[in-house]
C-alpha cells in the first residue's frame, strides 16, 4: 500500500512538472526592425496581441535582426520558429528542405516596388529623363546591395533588362551603404525602408535620390510570414493563435487613427531614426513625384498577385543560381490564415486585395517634426 501511495505520488510530480514544462514552452519569431514588413510585428510585441490568442503560458520571444537572411538562418537552424522576410530571402530558405521544411503562410505586404525596389543614386548624379538613361549612367559605376535581398532581386532584373554594367556590384548592408553615399564612396544602390528614406530626400538627409522603383523592370515587393512545418504541426494553437494575433496587427496598422502610435512604438525598436522619417517610409508617397496614389497594400492571405509573384520569383532566382533546387510544391500554404480570417468573422475589401491599402501622403502630411 505504502508502495502504490510513493508511486501515485512520482506519477503526480512528473505530471506537474510536465503541464509546468508544457507552460514555459517558447517560441522565437525573427523579424527586422529597420524594415516596413515587420512594423506589425513590432505592433504585436508592444500591444502583446498574440496573447489574447495563443494558449495561456505560451512564451514569445521577438527577436530582431538587420536583415532577412539572418532571420532564415536563424530558422533552419531552429533557433527561430516564425519569421518575417522579403520574397527573396524565403524562396531562398524555403529552397532547402533538406536542413528545414518551412512555409510561406502569410503576406505582410505588397506594393509595386515602393519598399525595397527603388535605384537610389548619390546625390550630384544628373536627372534622368528615362530609365534608359539611367541604366547607360549606371555602367561603369560603383553599385551596391545586400546580397541575398529582395533589394538585391531587383537590382539583378533591373541589370538584366537595361543590360547594365556596372564596375562594381558590392555586398553592403544597409549601414554600410548609407555611410558610402555620406562620404561619396558609392553612385548608386538599393535598399529598403526605413533607411532608404532616411538617406533620401524627400524627408532624410539629402545624400542620395531616388531615380527608379520597381516599377521600371516589373519588379514588386512583397513580405512574406513563413514557418517551419514542424513547429506547425506539433504547436498548430500556437501557429493559428500567433497568425491570428498577426492579422490584427496589420488591420491596427492600417487603420489612419493609429498611426502616430504605431511610428512610436516602431521608433522604440528602429532606434536612432527619426519618427518623420519612419512615418513616411510606410505611410508616405514614395517616389514623391508618382503618380500611383497606393503606396501597400495588406491581404494577409494570399491572392493570385502575391502568388504569382512568388512563382515568377523562384525560376529567376534558379537561372542565377541563387537557389538549386525550386522549393517543393505546397511551399505556400495560406489555408491556416484563410482559416483564421474567416473565424474572425471579416470580409475582404476587394477579390485581389483582402484587408486595405495606404495610400501614400506628401511629406507635409506627417505629424512628426523631428
Amino acid at each position: 500500500m505504502r508502495f502504490c501511495r510513493r508511486l501515485f505520488g512520482l506519477l503526480a510530480l512528473l505530471m506537474v512538472v510536465a503541464a509546468t514544462q508544457a507552460q514555459a514552452e517558447k517560441f522565437v519569431v525573427g523579424y527586422q526592425p529597420y524594415d516596413t514588413i515587420s512594423y506589425q510585428a513590432i505592433i504585436n510585441s508592444e500591444l502583446g496581441l498574440w496573447k489574447k490568442y495563443v494558449p495561456q503560458g505560451t512564451e514569445i520571444e521577438f527577436q530582431g535582426a538587420l536583415q532577412g537572411t539572418v532571420v532564415a538562418n536563424n530558422m533552419l537552424a531552429d533557433k527561430a520558429h516564425i519569421g518575417y522576410m522579403s520574397v527573396m530571402p524565403a524562396t531562398i530558405l524555403c529552397s532547402k528542405p533538406e536542413q528545414a521544411v518551412v512555409k510561406m503562410v502569410a503576406t505582410a505586404g505588397m506594393s509595386e516596388g515602393t519598399r525595397c525596389s527603388l535605384v537610389l543614386v548619390r546625390k550630384d548624379a544628373p536627372q534622368f529623363k528615362s530609365n534608359e538613361e539611367l541604366a547607360r549612367w549606371l555602367d561603369g559605376k560603383v553599385i551596391a546591395a545586400p546580397k541575398g535581398s529582395a533589394s538585391d532581386q531587383y537590382l539583378l532584373k533591373f541589370f538584366e533588362k537595361y543590360k547594365v554594367k556596372p564596375a562594381e556590384y558590392l555586398n553592403q548592408s544597409i549601414e554600410v551603404i548609407g555611410t558610402n553615399f555620406r562620404i561619396g564612396k558609392l553612385d548608386a544602390a538599393s535598399l529598403w525602408e526605413p533607411t532608404l528614406s532616411r538617406i533620401a530626400t524627400d524627408v532624410g538627409e539629402g545624400v542620395a535620390r531616388i531615380a527608379a522603383d520597381g516599377r521600371a523592370c516589373d519588379n514588386p515587393d512583397l513580405g512574406i510570414v513563413v514557418m517551419r512545418k514542424d513547429f506547425m504541426e506539433k504547436y498548430p494553437d500556437v501557429a493559428k493563435g500567433y497568425l491570428r494575433s498577426e492579422l490584427e496587427a496589420q488591420r491596427y496598422l492600417l487603420d489612419p487613427k493609429n498611426w502616430s502610435s504605431v511610428i512610436d512604438m516602431v521608433a522604440k525598436h528602429a532606434t536612432g531614426v527619426p519618427k518623420k522619417v519612419l512615418w513616411y517610409s510606410i505611410y508616405g508617397q514614395v517616389p514623391s513625384d508618382s503618380k500611383e496614389p497606393v503606396r501597400e497594400w495588406k491581404s494577409f492571405y494570399f491572392n493570385e498577385r502575391e502568388k504569382q509573384n512568388i512563382a515568377e520569383v523562384a525560376p529567376f532566382l534558379q537561372k542565377d543560381k541563387r537557389i538549386k533546387d525550386l522549393p517543393p510544391a505546397g511551399t505556400v500554404d495560406d489555408a491556416m490564415a484563410r482559416q483564421v480570417f474567416k473565424e474572425a468573422g471579416y470580409t475582404p475589401v476587394s477579390d485581389k486585395i483582402t484587408l486595405g491599402v495606404i495610400n501614400g501622403a506628401p511629406a507635409s502630411a506627417c505629424p512628426f517634426k523631428d
